[in-house]
């Protein structure tokens, strides 16, 4: 397993194939980035591009998160009798026993997908070379159902329910760009809360930063979790501890190890997606907002500020403090 890249581009994959392999005409494709790791099997990541006409099946994880991320064009998601469409800068976050299916309606529909406990491409990439062996075993029904039951997923052996059409804000799972179940403004950032520790089993956060040019976000040695960012739009100059640094532009990922030093400045607007957040943000959030309403001279001591997130053991200094 290697989970040491940093500086992940578009094109920059560890497997390139067919998400719906049938022995047909190419359907889909799925590019892999990041392997699963550590006790939780956090921070897998890929990027699935369903060609229009093919859909995820309606079907059920009994275990394990997806946060998907539309990255392009616009899907329908499906959902206790329910039917929206995303489009791009939409999260839509699905937990165990959520049923669901993903239906792609445009010609460059795409989304990005961040696991956590699910294993979910490293299994598909196991069955792809038992299908090179194997084909006949591989797509068999039998096969491929008891796989399934095996990866955490049940898949419905009836047809798709009949679901009516809701905006997405009436969808639960579906978080659109513009909302946030929690937000908080300071100088030159807003850090919109997009899916709660209550959604991940207390794993992890996700959340959006918008930042203004010249913003900054720095850490120590001492950061205990790595960081997965996605540049959603914008660029930023990322410098860590013994390396170059360098830039990532939209729809680049920044995947850090913990323990290394560094910082993040942004070169222009830019929305970056924190997709891994194992630090308590929204408890940190919470207080620093308080801080600012009540005693907003607190958060310009730099030792004060220090003694709160290591409080909340979040540890990313914002440049607003």
């Amino acid at each position: 397993m290697d989970n040491t890249r940093i500086h992940i581009t578009p094109d920059d994959v560890l497997a390139d194939f067919d998400e719906i392999p049938d022995g047909s005409e190419p359907r889909s494709r799925c590019k892999y980035y990041i392997e699963p790791y550590g006790i939780h099997g956090i921070n897998e990541a890929c990027e699935a591009n369903y060609y229009p006409g093919n859909r995820v099946p309606y079907h059920e994880h009994v275990s394990g998160f997806e946060t998907f991320l539309v990255d392009g064009g616009a899907i329908e998601v499906l959902t206790l009798s329910k039917k929206a469409v995303a489009r791009k800068g939409d999260i839509v976050h699905i937990t165990p026993y959520t049923p669901h299916s993903i239906h792609a309606l445009e010609e460059d529909s795409k989304w990005r997908a961040f696991h956590q406990g699910l294993w979910l491409v490293a299994t598909m990439i196991d069955e792809r070379a038992l299908q090179s062996r194997h084909g006949d075993v591989a797509l068999s029904p039998e096969f491929r159902a008891a796989n399934t039951m095996r990866n955490g997923s049940k898949w419905f052996d009836y047809l798709t329910p009949e679901c009516r059409d809701v905006s997405p804000d009436n969808l639960p799972c579906i978080r659109t760009l513009e909302s946030a179940l929690a937000c908080y403004d300071f100088d030159g950032i807003s850090l919109k809360l997009k899916v709660g520790r209550w959604e991940t089993l207390g794993v992890k956060e996700v959340w959006q930063l918008e930042l203004k040019p010249g913003y900054t976000l720095s850490w120590d040695e001492m950061h205990p979790f790595t960081h997965l960012y996605d540049v959603f739009s914008g660029s930023v100059r990322v410098t860590l501890e013994g390396m170059e640094p360098f830039t990532a532009r939209a729809r680049d990922l920044v995947h850090i190890p913990k323990f290394l030093a560094g910082k993040i400045e942004t070169l222009e607007d830019t929305i970056l997606l924190d997709m891994g957040c194992q630090g308590f943000l929204t408890r940190f959030m919470d207080a620093a907002n308080t801080y600012k309403t009540t005693d907003p001279a607190k958060l310009k001591d730099a030792a004060f500020v220090q003694e709160l997130m290591t409080k909340h053991d979040y540890h990313v200094l914002f440049g607003a403090f």
